[in-house]
């Protein structure tokens, strides 16, 4: 004898059905009731938390309003959109400091969540599939900082995230234009969404031929000139090239593969069985159209990479899930019987599930071993490195305080220390963004990049 129940679906088939007729809401609900519920949790426990660095995004936007020179009186490795957006919210702010904090943890609540949605449409606009775009979304979900973090303040890896599934989207939806100015906008947000910039001008390229593609760099173009103008205009493009690119290469970490492989898996714990799921969605998808669906191949191969580049943090993966979620995606769009594309969204949930306890337990021993074990395979980074200016106050104080403070160097983290170290500069000086080198920029430059030149000199 059957139940009737107030739900739409009585089995596991009805659940499925129901979500595929209902993909739309379900991603847009789902999204904002996921990553708001978990940031006014975290925000209720732990209220007007900032994290270092977005105390430091935010009051860099407060400061330049005041009158600083971003990279002059403000040292830092990123590219300046993550200011420029801080600088709007601190205007709006009218100076309150709480409630400039507010606006940044709602503007990353915000570029998560559409992120997240943009990651379903782009499965749904390759799949029509729209279990499948409900699945790819939630795969976001395995990156536990994606939506336990934002109540900690604003973040650039955020909006890079945004801007690069927004890329993608409007590529598939041949929107050449607008898809390479959304990806040059994720790469003013953070310097590895570059990468995006090159493989939408190569979808483009595919996909529709020389024209696209020169539509693509056209958007591209368009942004980076903007960006870089400002720069130019007032003087302080050397200060820009210094800190947004020489700084991240002397400042890149020395590790272990071992050691590596070993802080993957304390920043993923469970999480990390769905990357090579992921890559069986890769390789299944190209297998059957290559031409459709190589660049999620493409990137994600790309960002796997990157493991072995920049991690400091699981955050620091966010483009690679981009593409890892593309591909659950891609891999359930395949399988035809819905128990099976059941089975995988429920492995989904379980690792979702999981990975939050290993990251957010109280009690998590295997993850304690874990870490005890990457210790013993580290290589020491950034010895010696020089002492913090006497009585520095913390990146909270300056920000909560709204101080200005004398020296340009007061995030005072280990990368911009070890450059100064390095070029032969100091953190005791009012102004930053200095050429570190006897040799002119431009000569520097070309000799730099031709194979054949000497090294530059000076350092």
């Amino acid at each position: 004898m059957r139940v009737a129940t107030d739900l739409p679906f009585d089995s596991s088939r009805d659940l499925h059905d129901w979500i595929s007729d209902n993909w739309w809401p379900l991603l847009v609900v789902g999204a904002v009731a996921i990553v708001g519920l978990a940031t006014a949790i975290q925000f209720a426990l732990d209220p007007f938390y900032v994290n270092r660095d977005s105390a430091l995004f935010q009051h860099g936007g407060w400061y330049i309003g005041q009158g600083a020179t971003l990279y002059v009186d403000i040292w830092d490795l990123k590219p300046p959109l993550i200011f420029w957006l801080s600088g709007v919210l601190a205007f709006l702010s009218f100076g309150n400091m709480a409630l400039l904090h507010v606006y940044g943890v709602l503007a990353a609540v915000a570029a998560v969540v559409g992120g997240l949605v943009f990651v379903g449409l782009t499965t749904h606009r390759l799949t029509g599939d729209g279990f499948a775009s409900v699945t790819a979304a939630a795969s976001m979900l395995v990156l536990t900082s994606v939506y336990t973090f934002p109540y900690a303040g604003i973040r650039p890896k955020y909006f890079a995230f945004l801007c690069g599934a927004a890329a993608l989207y409007f590529a598939v939806e041949d929107r050449y234009l607008l898809s390479g100015v959304v990806a040059a906008l994720a790469t003013g947000f953070w310097h590895l969404a570059g990468l995006l910039a090159f493989l939408v001008v190569g979808m483009a390229l595919q996909r529709a031929g020389v024209r696209a593609a020169a539509r693509t760099v056209a958007g591209g173009v368009a942004v980076a000139a903007l960006t870089v103008l400002p720069f130019v205009l007032n003087g302080t493009a050397i200060p820009l090239f210094v800190e947004v690119v020489l700084a991240p290469i002397y400042g890149v970490e020395r590790y272990t593969l071992v050691s590596r492989s070993l802080t993957t898996l304390v920043e993923l714990g469970p999480g990390v069985l769905l990357v090579p799921v992921a890559a069986v969605g890769w390789v299944w998808a190209v297998r059957e159209n290559w031409r459709e669906y190589w660049w999620v191949a493409a990137g994600g191969t790309l960002y796997f990479f990157q493991v072995f580049l920049e991690f400091q943090g699981a955050i620091e993966l966010v483009l690679l899930f981009l593409f890892v979620a593309l591909g659950v995606g891609l891999l359930v769009a395949e399988l035809s019987v819905p128990s099976r594309r059941s089975l995988v969204a429920g492995c989904l949930v379980a690792l979702v599930v999981t990975t939050m306890y290993w990251n957010q337990g109280p009690v998590t021993p295997v993850k304690d071993e874990v870490e005890d074990l990457k210790d013993e395979h580290n290589i020491p980074n950034y010895e010696a490195l020089p002492p913090d200016p006497p009585a520095s106050p913390s990146m909270q104080t300056i920000y909560w305080e709204k101080l200005k403070p004398e020296l340009c160097h007061y995030r005072l983290g280990h990368k911009q220390k070890y450059f100064e170290m390095t070029t032969g500069g100091t953190l005791y000086k009012s102004e930053c963004g200095q050429w570190p080198y006897e040799q002119d920029p431009f000569p520097w430059l070309v000799d730099s990049l031709l194979p054949f030149a000497a090294p530059p000199t000076g350092i």
